[in-house]
């Protein structure tokens, strides 16, 4: 569950900063899967930062993903 407030404010920087992060050290075909706020909708910096992405499961309040290392 990515860290999404610096602060009382909402940042998803710290969100993007952890993907890239990740994709930096995951091997080819490796996978991150993220649990998150389902409104902050962080499957298109998922999908830029690390590699294909899948949603696993989704409810109002959460989304679950699995991102795939390009």
């Amino acid at each position: 569950n990515p860290p999404f407030h610096r602060g009382a404010a909402i940042d998803e920087t710290i969100a993007r900063h952890l993907f890239a992060d990740a994709a930096r050290v995951l091997r080819p075909g490796g996978e991150l899967w993220t649990v998150w706020n389902s409104v902050l909708r962080y499957r298109p910096s998922l999908e830029k930062l690390v590699g294909p992405t899948r949603q696993i499961a989704r409810t109002p309040k959460f989304t679950v993903t699995a991102s795939t290392r390009r």
